[in-house]
């Protein structure tokens, strides 16, 4: 299995009737390749297992977390620095 960060880009309703902003973010688990894919309501970034494994082995706070876990696939697609996933709208 692999690791994915998903990225809201437009505002949407989940299935509880929450409204979903976009900037928010989720993390998982799942089956799909690693890359950058277009998803319903945002953008994937998904990375192997392996990577995540690695990544925290070499951080002293190892600890399978949500943050630790988004922190990996960052550093994978955008560098070690921290940066945040920015987004321009139009609206009409």
């Amino acid at each position: 299995m692999n690791w994915f960060l998903f990225c809201v880009t437009e505002l949407y309703l989940d299935d509880d009737g929450e409204l979903v902003k976009p900037g928010e973010y989720g993390v998982g688990k799942c089956s799909m390749q690693p890359g950058i894919m277009e998803a319903p309501h945002g953008t994937m970034y998904v990375v192997t297992a392996e990577y995540v494994r690695d990544f925290l082995g070499k951080r002293r706070s190892s600890n399978l977390t949500a943050y630790n876990v988004r922190t990996a696939i960052e550093a994978f697609y955008f560098g070690k620095e921290k940066k945040e996933i920015e987004y321009e709208f139009v609206f009409d």
